[in-house]
């Protein structure tokens, strides 16, 4: 049999508004940057949203055999950190390194892979202020009583990521108090001092860096024109993105900023945007109070990673039962590593030497196939829960190995979780008292008795298996 070709990969563009085959800059390599924290506060669950998915991106990109190099920057001056560090009574850097820290807790807490490198704004003042010289030398920028404005009116493709029209965009826009740039639609590249604010020296005076040439010039100086993926969530496109392409590519002469724009949906709290004023915001630390890491990336991973994802209990409960059923059916097997869309062996064997049935042949095209096609999760889990159904039924442990591989390829652990010590020896006797009182429920056929202890026992990590043997227990992880 002739080796089958490699699985082509497809990633959706924002830029060109289509899928495309992802095609590299250096061939087995991928450059990804991603748009990562702006540290004034905590980590809240639309961060981790997009975080877990290019986490997961990478890993995918990874297990193809491509080596990935990461790059998710650290937004460490800002005018959110300045008010609210003010807000506080501590110096900005002070509270920037604070929840910079505390994010970092929460993604590992999370089971993310820790970005390659994680630049900082401060770390990168003289790239910026050497690319703000270049795009004013070249007469795109103007500068403005210490500030440095990017002029729009110069980019004749200004709007082409966003797909709005700059005399659109015009009709809305104002300049805001202690502005001096020519046209509303200008945005700064560099700020002049103001007292109290950190500050850097600059041709143009001491002042800090505008929001957009930061990733610019970080991406740039860490990964060169033309690198192959940039992230970010959905909200970031415009302006954000927008002006990112605008800056850079004039800077470069026209040549492209980055070849694919892959970017995330956001999460949203019962249809409505996630923030403090409504009440609705929540952080990862308190969401990891109500659900495992587990079950936090199956959550997210069951919609789409471009669609908008809303947040509800019902759906996060759905989401636990769920990771519920898949530890119960795997976590007693041991997991086969898993290689995506490798070419064949001469003998037909799809993963090297890995188990190679029907059933096991037939799970890996449908998986293989879902990640293949701009990473659409949803198709692929429906390919593990059918597995497992599968296995349930003729019981092939080849096929639940390779399963169990595949999901933690995507991330996903199963170490045991202990009873909480602040019931020791004494969570299992409890358990097993409610594990016999839904047996008796069950033999009086009390359904709705035994499907409440189950659900009960399920939030709080308890997950019963009915066996001919009689109903197991395990801890969820």
């Amino acid at each position: 049999m002739q080796p089958k070709e490699p699985t082509r990969i497809f990633l959706y563009n924002t830029l060109t508004r289509q899928k495309e085959e992802l095609t590299l800059r250096e061939p087995g390599k991928v450059s990804l940057y991603v748009c990562g924290v702006t540290p004034y506060d905590a980590l809240h669950i639309g961060h981790a949203r997009a975080f877990t998915v290019y986490d997961v991106l990478r890993r995918v990109l990874t297990a193809r055999g491509l080596e990935v190099t990461h790059i998710q920057n650290v937004t460490d001056v800002d005018d959110k950190i300045i008010n609210r560090a003010a807000e506080v009574g501590v110096s900005a850097k002070e509270l920037a390194e604070r929840f910079a820290a505390e994010a970092a807790d929460d993604t590992r807490a999370l089971g993310m892979l820790p970005a390659h490198l994680y630049p900082r704004v401060t770390d990168y003042i003289k790239p910026i202020v050497d690319m703000v010289q270049v795009l004013e030398h070249k007469g795109y920028a103007y500068a403005r009583a210490g500030d440095v404005y990017f002029d729009v009116s110069k980019d004749p493709q200004y709007g082409k990521l966003s797909g709005q029209k700059l005399d659109e965009l015009e009709a809305g826009a104002r300049i805001e108090p202690g502005e001096h740039k020519d046209d509303p639609m200008d945005f700064a590249l560099w700020k002049g001092v103001k007292p109290g604010e950190p500050s850097w020296a600059a041709p143009w005076g001491e002042g800090r860096p505008g929001w957009h040439i930061e990733c610019s010039a970080m991406a740039l100086e860490l990964l060169g024109a033309g690198f192959d993926i940039h992230g970010g969530a959905r909200e970031l496109i415009f302006p954000h993105h927008e002006n990112e392409v605008a800056q850079s590519e004039m800077y470069l002469d026209g040549n492209a900023f980055a070849r694919l724009w892959w970017h995330c949906g956001v999460v949203q709290v019962d249809g409505k945007k996630m923030s403090k004023s409504l009440g609705n915001f929540l952080t990862v630390r308190q969401g990891l109070q109500i659900a495992s890491p587990q079950v936090w990336r199956l959550f997210y991973l069951m919609t789409h990673p471009r669609s908008p994802l809303d947040y509800n209990e019902e759906r996060l409960m759905q989401a636990k039962s769920a990771w519920g059923r898949l530890y119960s059916a795997l976590s007693t097997h041991e997991a086969e590593p898993y290689r995506l869309f490798a070419a064949a062996t001469a003998n037909g064997t799809p993963n090297g030497s890995a188990p190679d049935n029907a059933a096991v042949r037939h799970f890996r095209e449908r998986f293989d196939a879902a990640l293949a096609d701009d990473l659409n999760t949803p198709i692929a889990f429906a390919a593990i829960f059918d597995a497992v159904s599968e296995w349930h039924r003729i019981h092939d442990d080849d096929l639940a190995r390779v399963v169990r591989g595949a999901l933690e390829m995507l991330g996903f652990t199963f170490e045991v979780q202990q009873p909480s010590d602040e019931l020791g020896e004494l969570a299992p006797r409890l358990i097993e008292m409610l594990v016999e009182v839904r047996r008796e429920a069950r033999e009086r056929r009390d359904f709705k008795s035994s499907d409440n202890i189950r659900n009960e026992l399920e939030k709080i990590g308890v997950l019963l298996e009915d066996t001919p043997e009689g109903t197991r227990w395990k801890m969820e992880m």
